[in-house]
């Protein structure tokens, strides 16, 4: 992290700089190549409060998913976190009110940096708090009987995350907040489809049983389908109409990137188009999603590369033309979302 991007994000208390440091510092060590480019496409003065999302959001995931400790310590250092940091959000000061109980300086700092994050931006606490509910599910929940229940589990875990996200793009009234949670809903669905054999590996399944059960489909005869790298025609099936469900996602978040600020669109405009390719590389692949065609692969790459090399400049040029960027106070909310924060 630049010490401009600092500046820009009216950061200058030197406590708060460094745990905004440490985010940065903590994604790079991750080495997720979607975190540089992604945050490029923003404003330098947006980017730490970027980092600060993405860093804790990446932190608690990694505490869930500890593959090294069994899940008896996993939910116990996870609930210690998580009690720590809400104690956090809701003291006055910078700091807890009493002294932490880990010892892990990284989680604090990112902690600090989200809870300024979440303050500064008005960020309500129930959305967090149902963040943070819904991913401590991911120790427990091994399976889902329904759609419907997938699809409360993605808001939980990703729709809240992308509304924060939203905010620092400046939306013009809440009907972006409901396209970038399509948007949100679109990219995991898909990545499920990529990740299949991943996850059930680590014995979780993002199928609706439901969906398995429609197809002629079993949950065992997925896993053993996944195994064996082999794609049969039911599962076939499944996949295409599970990426028919994750297009209509995007259509519905086509728009997201329009009633945002003209300093920030190109962000939401290249996750909508990325999410796009990724379906029509699996389409390409005649939805074979074990073993993608080289062919889909290389065209879906090279119109990835070419279409963010134009978004790039054209974020770049937005920059420029849009200077620095005063953090806005945040849009009106209905009556419903104007309730009380507190639990």
């Amino acid at each position: 992290m630049h010490a401009r991007e600092l500046t820009a994000a009216g950061l200058h208390d030197r406590r708060l700089a460094a745990a905004y440091t440490c985010c940065g510092r903590y994604l790079s060590q991750r080495n997720s190549a979607a975190y540089p480019l992604a945050r490029c496409l923003l404003p330098p003065g947006r980017r730490p409060y970027w980092d600060a999302i993405l860093a804790f959001s990446t932190y608690v995931d990694d505490l869930i998913d500890d593959p090294t400790k069994p899940t008896t310590e996993r939910l116990a250092q996870y609930d210690a976190y998580v009690r720590e940091f809400l104690d956090l959000l809701a003291g006055d000061g910078e700091g807890p009110r009493k002294p932490a109980a880990t010892q892990d300086r990284t989680g604090r700092q990112l902690a600090c940096a989200f809870r300024h994050f979440a303050r500064t931006w008005d960020i309500p606490t129930r959305s967090i708090r149902r963040f943070l509910t819904t991913i401590r599910t991911d120790l427990s929940v091994t399976e889902y009987p329904r759609y419907a229940d997938l699809a409360e589990y993605i808001d939980g875990v990703c729709g809240q995350g992308t509304i924060w996200g939203n905010a620092l793009l400046e939306p013009r009234d809440e009907e972006a907040d409901r396209r970038a949670v399509a948007a949100s809903f679109g990219l995991q669905l898909t990545d499920y489809l990529r990740d299949l054999r991943e996850d059930l590996a680590d014995g979780r399944l993002y199928l609706p049983v439901e969906d398995l059960n429609d197809f002629g489909l079993t949950r065992a005869g997925v896993e053993q389908a996944a195994r064996d790298r082999r794609m049969t025609p039911q599962l076939r099936e499944l996949v295409e109409f599970q990426t028919d469900r994750a297009r209509r996602c995007f259509a519905e978040a086509a728009d997201w990137w329009r009633l945002v600020h003209p300093s920030a669109q190109e962000l939401p405009r290249q996750y909508v188009r990325l999410g796009r390719i990724t379906l029509e590389q699996i389409r390409r692949s005649d939805h074979d999603i074990f073993h993608p065609r080289p062919r889909a692969r290389l065209a879906c790459a090279a119109a990835s590369c070419a279409g963010f090399a134009l978004g790039y400049a054209r974020a770049a040029a937005a920059h420029r033309t849009a200077g620095p960027r005063p953090v806005p106070r945040p849009y009106p909310r209905t009556p419903a979302a104007q309730q009380s924060d507190r639990p």
